[in-house]
C-alpha cells in the first residue's frame, strides 16, 4: 500500500512538473513571438519622395529621431521621439521644461555625438546650408533634407508626410486655424489693413515676410501684406526677408508695425535710435499708435511658440 501511494506521489508531481514545462515553453514562444512582431514593426519602411526629389526608404515607426533645425518644437508638440538636436543656446521661454532628455549635437552638428544617440532617422534642416552633410549624416542613419523655413502649415504637413501622421497634423492645423480666427475676429480688422514686420539686428534693420511671426501676422484671417513686401519679398523665390534703409521704411511700412530687437546692446541702442529718428515719426502707423515691440524669442511660427503667440499678439496691440 505504501509503495502504491509513492508510486501515485510520483505520478503527480511528474504531471505537475510536465505542466510547468509546457506552460513555461508556451510563455517563452508568445514573449519570444510579440517581441519578433515588435522588431518586424520597428524594422517596416515606407517609400518617400524628399524634397530634393529622391527617393528614400525611411522607418515606417521611428523610435530615434534626430531633427537638425531650429522648429524642434513642432516635433515636441506632435509627440516625436526625438533624441537629440542642435538645441538653442538662450532657450526661448516656451522651451521651459520641454527640451529635457533630448542630446544637444551641436551646431555646427558633431558626427560622433550623433552617432552615440544610435538614430533610426535624421531629418536635416540644414542641407542647403552644408550639402556635404547629408551625405555623412547618412552613413548614420537614413537621413532626409528639410525645409524648416516654410510657413508653419507646409511645414507641418511635410512632416505629416515623413512621419505618418497626416491625420494629427490635420487636426492641429485645424486647431490653430480656429484659435487664429477667433483672435483676428478680436480685432475687427477692415478689408485691407496691412501690417508689416521689422527685424533690428545689429546696425541692420530687415523686412520680414510670411515666415516666422510673419506667418502668423499675414494669411487667411490675418493682415493684407502691403504691396511692396509682396513684390520684394514674398513673390521672389527663396526670399524671406530683405535689408532696407530708413528711406525706404515709407514705402514698406502698413497700417500696423511690429518691431523685432535682438536682444544684444548694439540692435537695442540701434531700435532705440530708429524709434526716434525723425522718418519714423512719419509714418501714419507712428502717429496712430499702431507699433508693437516684440521680443525677439517670438519670431518664430514653431507649434509650441504657437500655443502662447494666440495669446500674446492680442497683448502686445492691447485688445486683449
Amino acid at each position: 500500500m505504501k509503495k502504491h501511494r509513492e508510486k501515485q506521489i510520483i505520478l503527480w508531481v511528474g504531471s505537475f512538473l510536465l505542466l510547468l514545462i509546457i506552460s513555461a515553453c508556451s510563455t517563452s514562444n508568445a514573449n519570444s513571438n510579440k517581441s519578433n512582431e515588435q522588431e518586424e514593426e520597428s524594422e517596416k519602411t515606407v517609400q518617400y519622395t524628399t524634397i530634393t526629389d529622391e527617393q528614400v526608404e525611411i522607418p515606417a515607426d521611428p523610435k530615434r529621431v534626430v531633427y537638425i533645425g531650429q522648429t524642434v518644437g513642432d516635433f515636441l508638440v506632435m509627440d516625436i521621439p526625438i533624441v537629440g538636436n542642435n538645441l538653442p543656446k538662450d532657450s526661448p521661454s516656451y522651451y521651459e521644461g520641454k527640451l529635457e532628455g533630448i542630446v544637444d549635437i551641436g551646431n555646427p552638428a558633431d558626427l560622433e555625438t550623433i552617432l552615440t544617440l544610435k538614430p533610426d532617422l535624421i531629418i536635416n534642416g540644414y542641407y542647403k546650408a552644408d550639402p556635404n552633410l547629408n551625405e555623412e549624416l547618412s552613413k548614420i542613419a537614413t537621413t532626409i533634407p528639410f525645409n524648416p523655413a516654410l510657413p508653419y502649415t507646409e511645414r507641418v504637413k511635410e512632416m505629416g508626410n515623413i512621419l505618418g501622421k497626416q491625420e494629427e497634423v490635420a487636426q492641429l492645423l485645424a486647431k490653430f486655424e480656429t484659435k487664429s480666427k477667433e483672435m483676428f475676429d478680436k480685432f475687427q480688422l477692415t478689408e485691407g489693413e496691412t501690417a508689416t514686420v521689422f527685424y533690428q539686428l545689429g546696425k541692420t534693420l530687415y523686412v520680414m515676410g510670411d515666415r516666422s511671426l510673419g506667418a502668423i501676422i499675414y494669411g487667411k484671417n490675418g493682415f493684407a501684406v502691403p504691396p511692396a513686401v509682396q513684390k520684394n519679398i514674398i513673390d521672389v523665390e527663396g526670399v524671406s526677408f530683405l535689408e532696407v534703409s530708413e528711406e525706404v521704411l515709407p514705402e514698406f511700412a502698413g497700417d500696423h508695425l511690429f518691431v523685432i530687437v535682438q536682444e544684444d546692446s548694439e540692435s537695442e541702442a540701434e531700435a532705440d535710435r530708429l524709434l526716434q529718428s525723425p522718418i519714423w515719426g512719419t509714418l501714419p502707423a507712428v502717429k496712430k499708435g499702431t507699433v508693437y515691440v516684440v521680443p525677439n524669442e517670438w519670431n518664430t511660427d514653431n507649434l509650441l511658440a504657437l500655443e502662447q503667440l494666440f495669446q500674446k499678439l492680442p497683448e502686445w496691440m492691447r485688445k486683449q
